[in-house]
């Protein structure tokens, strides 16, 4: 597609905001931008190549886009997970820096971090539910260890896409990791799309029982008929597995 200035402003705010630096935001397609944008479609899967297409648009501005078939997307996807596909490739900084997007999780939150090292993973999933309009656990559960959703929501049999999966973190009693199922991998695991795995947003795989994993559904939005790994469409991880999500 051809690219006017005010296409690539908007590509370089949104490459800033996902964690990508793009350098100066004037607009104009320099190395560092090519560089920026080359990091981001690796990340989602894509062609590791500087070319500004429809699809790569559609991912970096917040549609949906299925990192193995970017042409369709998953039947069914509720709100948030629209949204939370949006943020893929969203970056912690290394160093002094911190990402604004992730403090800006905290103050729509409320809570007092201001900073992308504390974990952010039930930061990212509780910012993106209420995104979408939806309840989300009452604010001292929504720092950055509020990772269940124990009496909130509603509790599924299993899981579901877009359902809200947390898991306790071996070895660390109190603690544990909260992620949306994005899909199921061809190794038969969940996709999980979530906040601060690897550091990042992305999507990697998690066993469907381990972990004392638990699934739930925000509530006021229809309770999904779907239930089930066989349900799940098929997707493929932008990341390996984690041992420690933080």
């Amino acid at each position: 597609m051809r690219l006017t200035k005010a296409d690539v402003f908007k590509m370089q705010r949104a490459l800033l905001a996902k964690g990508f630096d793009p350098g100066p935001i004037d607009g104009v397609m320099g190395p560092l931008t090519d560089k920026a944008l080359v990091a981001f479609k690796r990340s989602i899967g894509y062609r590791a190549r500087p070319y500004y297409g429809r699809l790569t648009r559609a991912a970096l501005l917040g549609n949906v886009v299925d990192p193995v078939d970017p042409n369709k997307r998953p039947a069914g996807s509720p709100p948030w997970l629209v949204i939370a596909r949006g943020y893929l490739g969203l970056q912690e900084y290394r160093g002094r820096r911190h990402n604004s997007t992730i403090v800006n999780f905290w103050k729509d939150l409320g809570l007092h971090f201001r900073d992308d090292e504390t974990p952010w993973c039930a930061g990212f999933l509780n910012a993106v539910v209420k995104e979408a309009g939806y309840p989300i656990p009452p604010k001292y559960r929504a720092a950055a260890l509020g990772w269940r959703w124990t009496g909130t929501g509603v509790r599924l049999k299993g899981p579901a896409l877009g359902a809200i999966m947390d898991m306790t973190r071996p070895g660390r009693p109190g603690s544990g990791h909260i992620t949306f199922v994005a899909g199921r991998t061809r190794s038969g695991k969940i996709a999980g799309l979530g906040g601060n795995q690897g550091n990042r947003v992305s999507i990697n795989p998690y066993d469907e029982h381990a972990r004392d994993a638990r699934y739930y559904w925000p509530d006021n939005y229809p309770i999904p008929d779907d239930i089930g790994m066989r349900h799940l469409p098929l997707v493929d991880s932008t990341g390996a597995a984690l041992r420690n999500e933080a």
